[in-house]
């Protein structure tokens, strides 16, 4: 298994200077074949930029097999979320309170988190696009959801209810029972702060890696611009004359 294949494994140019990937390139490509006698062996790799890949990696009877994962919708963001919101984490005893067991509450804290995190609110905007027709499309935080955001909110709100137990600890005393784990707000405060304080966007102005992390076809796009410029911010910046 090679995790970002794109950084050793990347398309060879025409150089004059001394290039690591023209060395490197064909003698993975010679491994393969070799590999290919053997059986039973599988070679996988992962990349969010697969078009940076040289070709003859790709080619068949290499990396033949191609498998797109995209970001999780909403039925899949629920299960993510009950991966890590386990059974034995401490809740809130509100949330445990509010069905027959333990299972089906977390299940009804789950529901409430995406119907928060899924919903089309102007302050939940993260990306302005800008179509050739003059159409004008919007692309939210629940578009740039992954599988590693929702274990870091499930992180952060498990350290906001560490720290707020911490500090009631002397108010309880030796009465454990007022001492809450996670609540809803938690999340709900780890998720905000998760887009936040993180740069979601590639550091670069080349608005082609703005399209491959949001899984977004930039075909027949002109501009695109953060949400928070149209908010009045003074970090955005504007991308244009985008083919």
């Amino acid at each position: 298994f090679i995790d970002e294949a794109e950084s050793i494994l990347g398309t060879r140019r025409a150089s004059r200077h001394s290039n690591i990937l023209s060395t490197l390139v064909p003698m993975f490509c010679s491994e393969m074949d070799g590999i290919d006698s053997l059986g039973e062996v599988v070679i996988i790799l992962a990349s969010n930029r697969a078009d940076l890949i040289d070709p003859a990696i790709l080619r068949p009877g290499r990396i033949d097999r191609k498998i797109r994962v995209r970001r999780p919708n909403r039925a899949g963001a629920r299960e993510i979320y009950r991966i890590y919101l386990t059974d034995n984490l401490p809740y809130e005893s509100a949330i445990l309170e509010s069905a027959e067991n333990r299972g089906a509450a977390i299940d009804r804290l789950i529901e409430r988190l995406l119907d928060a995190q899924f919903a089309k609110r102007e302050e939940s905007k993260f990306l302005e696009i800008t179509l050739r027709s003059g159409r004008k499309e919007s692309v939210y935080r629940s578009d740039l959801l992954s599988g590693a955001i929702i274990a870091s909110v499930v992180e952060r709100a498990k350290a906001i209810a560490i720290k707020r137990a911490i500090a009631n600890e002397a108010v309880a005393g030796s009465d454990p029972g007022r001492l809450d784990g996670i609540s809803e707000n938690d999340l709900q405060l780890a998720f905000d702060a998760e887009f936040r304080e993180n740069d979601i966007f590639p550091p670069t102005d080349i608005a082609e890696d703005w399209f491959k992390l949001i899984d977004f076809d930039p075909e027949n796009v002109v501009k695109i611009a953060p949400a928070r410029a149209a908010r009045g911010a003074n970090t955005a910046h504007h991308f244009s004359g985008i083919v």
